[in-house]
Order: structure tokens, then C-alpha cells, then sequence
């Protein structure tokens, strides 16, 4: 907890930018020029690559058009074409050194290339330009996030959110308030917002609850959980909910379950059931038998509810592959929204490989991808079982191409630069590991599985690399947790 979505944040950085160029884009156009209107046309419609294109070629014979090669430089971010961005953006700041909302959009360039400390010099000078450029200021805060200087952040981001902001605006100065030490003031900021939106987005209802966690008041904390996990049952609510004190969460839980045997309800059931699932994964109560029950119910009294049948798979799933199967293919057909469906996708694919049946595998894995893709929030850690699969099957070219998409996706991704050091391992290329072993530490946050990952890497990096000093730091982190 919490690497936000920095795509949906980019985006709606470059439709501010965007807008501001179209202006001047507007002026060229009306003059008698239809290919360049059609290709304003286009980025408005949101048709990035059919205006890039047109973009591409009016620059052939006017190489020095400076709201082109800003069109065409959010084009390239926008169709994760980092490289080609940052270079169409360099170009056109040669030609307008002083333009805000330039260096802001090279900046962001930068960071889905997850270049942090070029990004961090360009995004410093665009608020240095125009101290009001919101989108350069959201941006900023989360290189500073990423630079462990939450206090900072939070002083970039508090006076967006006290002039109006966005629930995403507003989720980014949680976590910074969190992490700043601050967990009451975001405690109570985002109670405000769930009482004027009390359909939320998780992520709100997420930090919400960590948030007061973190302020040591569990049980609203388990409160907020429970609302948010029964409109998002299968989101990261879950993950702060099973972060509670084992003996308030087992009362708390105790309480639901005594509520569901007088008065059912299939929101509720599917959200307890899951919780079971997960609450004992070494299997030494009967966490799962209850759930299985709870959940079987749930299908019961809503046979048409694809979340209750895929969790009621997951609860299957400890006992056996086949029934799980059985229940997760019933739950594609009965349509489910795309990020369950991608969530059920890369369970069947896993089942399929425990069975050593690779092709079902990889076919589910596919679908998986195309699904994803046109998410509005990517979800680049569902990957990365896609990625380890081409690792078994030794495609590392493939393996290493579908981990590049998924940090375009979120370059902030913990999970997926832990999956590079580990590529990077076998290139024995130690200086790299080094590289992206530190970004891990300072982006996992509390996750320790991620924290020991990491350590691992580097101590082993730092062996190879000929620094046993800087190795036994990592080796005394493991000795001691």
C-alpha cells in the first residue's frame, strides 16, 4: 500500500496540456490546412496514433512547428512511446525554452520512463515557470514520494486539494499525509469526501482505512473496510482489513458471520467469504471451510453473480483445480466488468499451468493482456505472472518485452522493477541490480515480502559487485526480520 495508478494521472495531466495547445493548434488549422485539422480532430477524439501520424508528416516539411511537436510529443506519451516523446518534447523546448507546460509534459515523459530524477529537474522547472501548473505540481509530489520526502509532497498537493481537486488529487495527499506522519489530518480529510461521495472509488475507501490504522482507531478502520468491501469485493480494500489486530478481526468477523446466519445477503456473504480465503493461507483453522460454505450460499441466492462464483472458486481452489475451474469458467460467462474479468483470467491460467496444460495457459494469460490493456487503470502486477510463465518456457525476449509494457503501464511499480533486478540477474549485469533493488526499498512501503526480495538481491548484487560492507547491511536487514 499504495502505489497509485500514475497512468490515469498522466492522462489527466496531458488533456490539460492538450487543451492548451489546441489553441494554438486551432489558429494553423482554420488557416486552410486539412491534413493538420484532421489531425486536431483526431487527438481531440482521442485517436492518438491516427493524429501522430498526421502529426509526423507535417513536420517533414515544417520541422520547426513548435505546437506540432507539442501535439506530437503528448501523442507519443500518450501511446507509450517513451522514447520517441521525450525526444519530440526536447525539440520543441529548444524552440520555447520558457514553456511550462512543456517541460511539465517532458517531465511526465520522463517518469513513465521511469527516469525519476530527470523527470523530478524537468517537472521543478515547469512549477518554477508557472507555480500554478496543477499537473507539473501533482507529478512532483509523486517523484518527491518516491524520494521518501512525504512532507514535501504534502505541501505541493494540500493547497490542490483546499481549491477543489479530483479523488485522485485527493487519494495522492492521503497517502502523502500517511507517510508524512500525518494520519489523522488524512483520516479526516478523506472521511469528508466519503460523506459527500459514498461511492468512492477504493482507493479512496483503502486509504481511508489505512489511514485511521495508521491513527491507531481500528474500529473505524475495520468500519470503513466493510463498507468499501461490500461495493468492492475484490479490490485492495481487503489488504488493510487483513492488516488489523488478528484478535479484533477474528471478533469483528465472528459478528458478520452470527448477522449472515440470521439475515443473508450476498454482498456480504462474497465479501466475509473472501476474507476467509486469505485470513489463513497455512490452512490451521477452518477459515476456508467456512468460507466455502458462505460462499456456495452466496452463488445459491445469486447464480448470475460472476464476483460471488469467482470467489467461491478461490475458496475451492486450496481443496482442488477442477471445481475452482469450473466455477471461475461460470464466471466469465456471465459477463463480468473488465477488472474482474482479468482477475479471473490470470487465476485460470495459473490453474492451467499447476496442470502443466501451457497452451490453456498461455491462452488465458492472453486474454488477460488484451483485457488490461484497455483497462482505464492498467493493472501492471497482474502481469507479472504472464512474465514468469515466458520465464519457465525460457522466451526472455518475450518475458522482457511484456515487462517494459507493464512499467509504461505504472513506472512506480515495486512489483514489476523487482521483476527486471531478477532478469537482470541472469545478464549477471550487478550494477543494474543494484539499481533496481533500491528503487524497490524505497517504493514497497511495509510490504515485507517485497522488502526481503530486495534485500536478497542487493546483498547478493553487492557480493558480486565486490562491496561486502554494503552486502551485510542487506544480510543483517534478513538476519533481523
Amino acid at each position: 500500500m499504495s502505489s497509485f495508478a500514475w497512468k490515469s494521472a498522466a492522462e489527466s495531466f496531458l488533456l490539460s496540456v492538450f487543451l492548451t495547445s489546441i489553441v494554438s493548434l486551432k489558429v494553423v488549422a482554420q488557416s486552410a490546412n486539412p491534413p493538420l485539422a484532421s489531425a486536431d480532430s483526431a487527438m481531440q477524439a482521442g485517436r492518438f496514433a491516427d493524429a501522430a501520424r498526421e502529426y509526423e508528416a507535417w513536420l517533414k516539411a515544417h520541422p520547426d512547428s513548435k505546437e506540432v511537436l507539442l501535439a506530437l510529443g503528448i501523442c507519443y506519451v500518450q501511446l507509450e512511446r517513451q522514447d520517441e516523446a521525450v525526444a519530440t518534447l526536447r525539440r520543441y523546448l529548444k524552440l520555447v525554452p520558457g514553456s511550462a507546460a512543456g517541460h511539465a509534459a517532458l517531465g511526465i515523459a520522463l517518469l513513465d520512463g521511469a527516469k525519476t530524477a530527470e523527470a523530478k529537474a524537468e517537472l521543478e522547472t515547469a512549477v518554477r515557470l508557472n507555480p500554478k501548473q496543477v499537473d507539473a505540481l501533482e507529478a512532483l509530489a509523486r517523484v518527491y514520494l518516491i524520494e521518501g520526502k512525504a512532507a514535501e509532497a504534502v505541501s505541493l498537493l494540500r493547497p490542490l486539494v483546499e481549491s477543489g481537486a479530483s479523488e485522485e488529487t485527493q487519494a495522492l495527499l492521503g497517502d502523502a499525509l500517511i507517510k508524512a506522519g500525518q494520519a489523522p489530518a488524512a483520516a479526516a480529510m478523506l472521511e469528508r469526501e466519503l460523506q459527500v461521495n459514498p461511492r468512492s472509488t477504493s482507493q479512496i475507501y483503502a486509504l481511508t482505512a489505512l489511514a485511521h490504522l495508521k491513527a491507531g482507531d481500528m474500529v473505524r478502520a475495520a468500519e470503513i473496510c466493510e463498507r468499501g468491501m461490500r461495493i468492492y469485493p475484490d479490490s485492495e480494500i481487503q489488504a488493510v482489513y487483513l492488516s488489523l489486530p488478528a484478535p479484533l478481526l477474528a471478533e469483528r468477523i465472528g459478528v458478520r458471520i452470527e448477522r449472515l446466519q440470521n439475515a443473508p445477503d450476498v454482498a456480504e456473504l462474497v465479501a466475509v467469504g473472501r476474507v476467509l480465503v486469505d485470513a489463513d493461507p497455512a490452512r490451521k483453522t477452518r477459515a476456508n471451510e467456512i468460507a466455502q460454505r458462505l460462499l456456495a450460499h452466496a452463488t445459491e441466492l445469486a447464480p448470475d453473480n460472476a464476483s460471488a462464483h469467482y470467489n467461491y472458486g478461490r475458496a475451492l481452489r486450496q481443496s482442488g483445480i477442477e471445481r475452482a475451474l469450473r466455477e471461475w469458467e461460470k464466471a466469465l460467462t456471465l459477463n463480468p466488468a473488465g477488472d474482474l474479468r482479468l482477475q479471473i483470467l490470470i487465476k485460470i491460467a495459473v490453474a492451467k499451468l499447476d496442470l502443466s496444460d501451457f497452451e490453456a495457459a498461455e491462452l488465458a494469460f492472453k486474454a488477460a493482456l488484451e483485457i488490461n490493456r484497455k483497462l482505464p487503470r492498467r493493472n501492471p502486477e497482474a502481469m507479472l505472472e504472464y512474465v514468469r510463465f515466458l520465464q519457465l518456457r525460457s522466451r526472455m525476449e518475450e518475458a522482457e518485452a511484456l515487462l517494459n509494457e507493464t512499467l509504461g503501464w505504472n513506472p512506480l511499480s515495486p512489483h514489476a522493477h523487482l521483476e527486471r533486478a531478477k532478469l537482470l540477474v541472469a545478464r549477471r549485469q550487478w550494477d543494474k541490480v543494484v539499481e533496481e533493488g533500491e528503487f524497490v526499498l524505497r517504493t514497497a512501503g511495509e510490504d515485507e515480502e517485497l522488502l526481503r526480495s530486495a534485500h536478497l538481491l542487493l546483498a547478493r548484487a553487492y557480493l558480486h559487485l565486490n562491496q561486502p560492507e554494503k552486502a551485510q547491511l542487506h544480510r543483517a536487514w534478513l538476519e533481523s526480520h
